[in-house]
């Protein structure tokens, strides 16, 4: 069993990389997989303080959960999973993954530079199919990585699975629209009516290591709806162009952004707590 306290910071979105001579890849991937094991990542999380984890399956893995349940077994309760699965994926099959420690399935629907679908990843479509009610039944949610106005678009469909919706990466809205956009004032609707979790991952929303563009829709977010925000820093940082950021300073960053030490144990600790079923909190 885990052996944190009250004060346990969760990083609600990180991944794991073995060496590929053991867990060979599943697809041919857009980027050079790091090798970033969980000793690793301990090492990283330890210099930051961070206590937990949400393991987040990479695309470069397909649909093999091999590296994911092995990370979670070896992290001994201090991590749950997000996995990936195909529609036809059964509720035993389901209930393995759950017993392992996953507790959610990720949905893809941003696209490579030419419009077709990432390697490795299952679409939104797959949720809205019979996948979603077995989510459902067995208490299981879903993580999507998609553009936001894709997300608004299939909102009436998407919400009608009836399962906790995880948005990763800030909802995936364009800061370069700005604050007052009809898609992102829609997200923080969202937000204030509970419909949504949003990950607060600002690393993925600009490039390069000035974060200071995003401090007013993070502001936003948290005005509307702090009890269904999380905090997320995206280790190792695949595909990152500019500076590679470090954990330690991207949680530095959130409080320097949130100098209310309740709010920001909320975020931290109590909300990835209730969401991703850590027993203590």
């Amino acid at each position: 069993m885990e052996a944190v306290g009250s004060a346990a910071i969760t990083d609600c979105h990180v991944h794991v990389f073995e060496d590929t001579k053991r867990y060979p890849l599943q697809v041919v991937s857009t980027y050079e997989p790091p090798l970033s094991p969980v000793g690793t990542l301990l090492e990283v999380a330890e210099a930051a303080g961070v206590a937990r984890f949400v393991l987040v399956q990479p695309t470069a893995y397909g649909d093999d959960l091999s590296v994911l349940k092995m990370a979670l077994l070896a992290l001994n309760g201090r991590a749950r999973g997000v996995g990936v699965a195909q529609a036809s994926t059964t509720r035993e099959e389901l209930l393995r993954m759950r017993d392992a420690g996953v507790v959610a399935l990720r949905f893809v629907g941003t696209k490579l530079p030419d419009g077709s679908a990432m390697p490795g990843t299952v679409s939104l479509d797959a949720l809205c199919s019979g996948l979603g009610q077995r989510l459902r039944e067995l208490g299981m949610h879903a993580e999507l990585w998609a553009p936001l106005p894709e997300i608004l678009t299939r909102w009436n469909q998407l919400e009608s699975v009836g399962i906790p919706i995880v948005l990763d990466h800030m909802g995936g809205f364009d800061p370069g629209l700005g604050r007052d956009h009809k898609d992102f004032q829609r997200l923080l609707a969202l937000l204030r009516e509970g419909k949504v979790w949003v990950k607060l991952a600002i690393c993925r929303r600009v490039s390069g290591s000035n974060f200071d563009p995003l401090r007013p829709f993070h502001d936003d977010m948290i005005a509307a709806n702090r009890d269904r925000l999380l905090w997320a820093s995206d280790f190792p940082f695949v595909r990152y162009q500019g500076p590679t950021p470090t954990t330690s300073g991207l949680l530095a960053q959130f409080h320097s952004w949130v100098p209310d030490k309740e709010v920001a144990h909320r975020i931290l600790t109590q909300n990835p707590a209730r969401l991703y079923q850590f027993t203590r909190h």
